[in-house]
């Protein structure tokens, strides 16, 4: 699903400890707000101490914890200030990269992408639910990647990590998969036919809606689901 290093040879445990924090911090298991404490940190992940420590300095240069002086680290809050930033850049990268791919893409890597755009979401699967938001990621990656421009996918793909969480809080507060599943094939369509103006502007209004998806859940309120917990981490 996610990008990890487990298992990876050259891997140190600082690289473990750092991508399953990150994990939970991403699938909203390690909530916003949460206070983080080395040693919980370390029993309830099975870590060393040491690796936590520097994962927790990793994912406060990413942006996902803060240090709180003479109080620890605590998990970075959602605010609407950033949702706005982040929505922003995607309106300015990810039209251009589908206009792009519908208009010089090889057709073997759109066919390619078929699947990703038919993913669905079943709420009763914890695992469903990360894949859901992991493949919809993907999808938008590999439009750039398949349009030619690797560096265009690099900068989505940091942005939609950045907002992975914030997906995770807004299907939590609406179950909306089967509406973007719909998106996702009018998008693929577009693409797949070589309509890049139609392509660019089927990007742009689902972006807006997904904008409003995820402000509506943070004014709504981050309510934890059963999908949370650290048991159903699969870590």
């Amino acid at each position: 699903m996610t990008h990890t290093t487990e298992g990876t040879p050259g891997a140190t445990a600082t690289d473990l400890a750092y991508e399953r924090l990150k994990r939970a911090i991403l699938i909203c298991s390690l909530a916003p707000g949460t206070e983080l404490r080395e040693a919980s940190l370390a029993e309830q992940f099975e870590l060393g101490r040491t690796p936590v420590r520097g994962a927790l300095g990793r994912l406060v240069q990413d942006g996902f914890v803060e240090v709180r002086p003479r109080k620890g680290y605590r998990v970075t809050d959602l605010k609407v200030t950033d949702v706005n930033e982040v929505f922003e850049l995607r309106l300015l990268l990810e039209p251009a990269a589908c206009e792009l791919a519908a208009s010089r893409a090889p057709r073997q890597a759109i066919t390619a992408l078929h699947h990703l755009a038919h993913t669905e979401y079943d709420h009763t699967d914890p695992d469903s639910y990360e894949r859901f938001i992991v493949d919809n990621r993907e999808f938008h990656v590999r439009l750039a990647e398949a349009a030619g421009n690797h560096r265009l996918a690099r900068s989505i793909r940091t942005l939609l990590e950045e907002m992975q969480r914030l997906f995770f809080l807004s299907l939590t507060v609406k179950d909306t998969s089967s509406e973007q599943v719909h998106e996702h094939l009018d998008l693929y369509d577009a693409i797949a036919s070589g309509d890049a103006a139609r392509a660019r502007k089927i990007s742009a209004d689902q972006i807006e809606q997904s904008r409003r998806r995820v402000i509506e859940a943070i004014v709504t309120g981050f309510t934890p689901s059963p999908f949370h917990q650290p048991a159903n981490l699969g870590l």
